[in-house]
């Protein structure tokens, strides 16, 4: 396989050459590693077969490696191609798992059909938790019944537990990692020789973002320093103005009078300090990397804008060459026209972007493009027969062109045919 230069483990963060890594033993007797409780042997081989694959000190074949800080399992597509990080943040119930599970969902078909390149889970057995959520709403034969995802916890499989030093335990989050490859009718397939790219991506439980919730053993954050992309996941129904101005002009659940109401701008507020501590920012400064607001469920509090539905031919445009770009321009004109919108109703989810980030859009998405149902139980669900995602994969077509040249054409201020200045009609 081929090698990179320097390896960035997806859990601890920690970068060293890739020749550093070590191989996770496959005997089954060598189940004694020193800081993954239970976990098989990590280990520097001596030996290895004609493929490249290591022996373990039983004499049997391996094919994993680990970091060899936190002695985590680390994707071998990692070691062999560039890679992405994306930091995904939002308060508790803002949609971010409903929110994650459409975009990775279309962005498997959009990228194929209209980028031409393929999207394929890096690590199969790590996305396991979105394959499910994944199943769970797009893949249910049953549309019967009401479903729901479970809320995201704030340990349980999206994190692992390591003895990083004797007596202490740290929990590291498991990120969701995906690889992109050029097919061969990209345009630019022949010009990039490293013909794919893997991104990892972070489903943190929303109370990992309140202020005092990271820790020196409990750095669940720590990816937004990394990342090259911030999306943050902004729920326009949690706020208390919006509601009372949908007051009788939404039947949506979620924008009712007893619906819960929640500091968003704190989310945003606390990851900003996080960042600035962990890259030694000045407390004035502002970050160079794209934010992306995803002001969530559109469909819900669309009458604010007396728009009913995103369009992708707004913002994906076919060339004469036939090649489909990224209306980079027309994104950006829709955000100051829905920055204005959140600006009137909630001007202190704008302060707190601009004063986080230099390079700040709001793109709109609905997940569901459906209203939730309340359950006997209390919990909002949804009939998996009624989901029409909306823009889901907008901000994560948007962040891929911002982070990755070249994978993904888009229009220059030039070449755009937006004619801008007014929400588009429908």
């Amino acid at each position: 396989m081929s090698i990179r230069k320097s390896v960035t483990c997806p859990h601890c963060w920690d970068n060293f050459p890739a020749f550093d890594l070590m191989w996770i033993a496959h005997h089954p007797e060598l189940d004694d590693d020193s800081k993954v409780s239970g976990g098989q042997r990590r280990f520097l081989p001596t030996m290895y077969d004609v493929h490249g694959n290591a022996f373990d000190p039983k004499g049997e074949v391996c094919s994993a490696l680990a970091c060899p800080r936190c002695h985590l399992e680390v994707p071998r597509d990692l070691v062999e191609l560039p890679t992405t990080f994306f930091s995904i943040l939002g308060s508790p119930s803002s949609g971010k798992s409903y929110y994650l599970t459409a975009a990775l969902y279309k962005l498997r078909t959009t990228l194929a059909q209209h980028f031409a390149l393929s999207f394929e889970d890096s690590d199969p057995s790590a996305n396991q938790r979105v394959h499910e959520y994944e199943g769970t709403l797009f893949l249910n034969s049953d549309h019967s019944g009401l479903v729901a995802l479970p809320k995201t916890e704030l340990d349980g499989d999206l994190y692992a537990s390591v003895e990083m030093e004797p007596g202490r335990v740290v929990t590291l989050p498991q990120p969701f990692s995906f690889r992109m490859r050029l097919l061969p009718e990209h345009h630019n397939y022949k010009r990039i020789p490293q013909n794919g790219r893997v991104f990892c991506l972070y489903d943190n439980a929303g109370e990992h973002f309140l202020p005092n919730a990271s820790t020196a053993n409990s750095p669940g954050t720590k990816h937004l320093a990394v990342s090259k992309a911030l999306m943050f996941v902004f729920d326009p129904t949690q706020h208390h103005t919006v509601r009372k101005k949908l007051a009788g002009q939404a039947a949506d659940p979620q924008v009712n009078s007893q619906a819960r109401s929640t500091r968003q701008d704190q989310i945003l507020t606390e990851a900003a300090r996080r960042i600035r501590a962990d890259r030694g920012m000045a407390p004035e400064e502002r970050d160079k990397r794209p934010l992306i607001v995803v002001v969530t469920k559109f469909d819900a509090w669309s009458p604010l804008v007396s728009l009913s539905q995103l369009k992708l031919s707004w913002v994906m445009k076919r060339g004469t060459d036939g090649v489909v770009r990224l209306d980079v321009e027309q994104i950006r004109k829709l955000s100051d026209q829905f920055r204005k919108v959140i600006q009137k109703y909630c001007p202190e989810i704008v302060a707190a972007a601009d004063a986080f980030s230099e390079d700040v859009v709001f793109i709109p998405c609905s997940a569901l493009g459906c209203s939730p149902t309340k359950r006997e139980d209390g919990m909002l669900a949804v009939n998996p027969g009624d989901i029409r995602p909306s823009w889901a994969e907008v901000p994560m077509l948007y962040a891929i062109h911002r982070s990755i040249n070249g994978l993904i054409a888009s229009t220059d201020a030039r070449g755009s045919k937006a004619n801008g200045k007014k929400m588009p009609k429908e």
